[in-house]
């Protein structure tokens, strides 16, 4: 993982585009008795645009590339966003695609990552990654779902965009959308 010259971050789901359509399913979006409505796209573009910026700013070495820009609302298809990740050398390249998570009941809480099964180098970026962030949460008091059951904190699905990208990739799931406190915590 030393060797990484490529970050590329995938903002997952679409935004709201100049109509003010929201140009995803309808499930990823969450409207709140108080009338505030989550939209997940865009929670995620924010959020990425922020991880973005920072990686500029802190590592400018890195070619740090997206998926889609943060201000275009273009809901991307699984198969491009893979498409547009293999192109770069698996060898020196990761990809982190970020999220929101909803819950049936609306009451789940919380920061989950996700790999494919089995253990491979996606799972020592997953581990580090999730240090990080338990390192934040706990100072902000924000709830971890880990899954220890294999010696790590990811949770293990097939997910298309991690099973067809080449490099190290990790599906974040940064809090529910919507849940009434985690979405305070992600506006």
């Amino acid at each position: 993982m030393s060797k990484i010259k490529n970050i590329i971050l995938d903002y997952g789901h679409g935004g709201i585009d100049s109509n003010g359509k929201y140009t995803t399913a309808p499930s990823k979006m969450f409207k709140f008795d108080n009338g505030d409505i989550a939209y997940e796209g865009v929670l995620n573009r924010q959020i990425g645009g922020l991880v973005e910026r920072l990686l500029k700013c802190l590592k400018p070495d890195l070619n740090v590339l997206t998926t889609v820009q943060e201000s275009d609302p273009k809901d991307v298809s699984l198969y491009e966003r893979v498409q547009f990740a293999n192109k770069f050398n698996k060898k020196e390249t990761i990809l982190v695609s970020i999220h929101s998570n909803a819950s049936t009941s609306h009451k789940a809480r919380g920061f989950e990552i996700f790999t494919t099964k089995g253990f491979t180098k996606s799972d020592i970026l997953a581990e580090k990654i999730a240090n990080r962030v338990q390192e934040l949460y706990n100072k902000i008091d924000l709830k971890l779902r880990f899954d220890t059951s294999d010696g790590d904190k990811d949770k293990e699905v097939d997910f298309y965009v991690l099973r067809k990208t080449t490099m190290p990739a990790v599906l974040l799931e940064c809090l529910f959308f919507d849940n009434k406190e985690d979405f305070k915590k992600l506006k």
